[in-house]
């Protein structure tokens, strides 16, 4: 089989692979602005197409600014702000929320063995969870 031929069935796989991921890409957004349409239309007496309309060039507006001069710089701070900052907080904070403040008072009432291993549990696991979280967080 000549090099041609070979070449040129990778180029057209590669261009489909192309589209397929930029039509994911489209979908994904439409995804993530129809969930964020939904809560505005909820929230304010607004119609679906106004709500659209908002979002859509607001989210238009915050991109350009990563297709600028300093684009990339502006990427970094803010991939390094939400990686190093918010994730780690986020994360504790609704494993909180979850595993703890929900079922506090149910865990607590069962038995007094249960309030003493839940406060053992706050101070031996909790507060040092916190203290290495934001060590690694701030002194790395």
């Amino acid at each position: 089989m000549p090099a041609a031929a070979v070449e040129s069935g990778y180029s057209g796989t590669l261009a489909l692979l192309m589209f397929t991921l930029w039509m994911i890409g489209i979908d994904s957004a439409v995804g993530f602005i129809e969930a964020a349409v939904t809560n505005m239309v909820d929230q304010s007496s607004m119609k679906r197409y106004q709500c659209a309309i908002v979002i859509c060039t607001v989210g238009f507006i915050l991109s350009s600014l990563f297709c600028s001069n300093w684009g990339w710089v502006l990427f970094d701070l803010v991939d390094h702000y939400i990686s190093s900052y918010i994730v780690l907080p986020v994360g504790l904070c609704q494993c909180i929320a979850v595993g703890w403040i929900f079922e506090r008072k149910k865990t607590a009432s069962r038995s007094p063995a249960h309030a003493k291993s839940m406060r053992a549990l706050t101070f031996m696991y909790w507060f040092p969870t916190c203290a290495i979280t934001f060590y690694f967080s701030f002194g790395f």
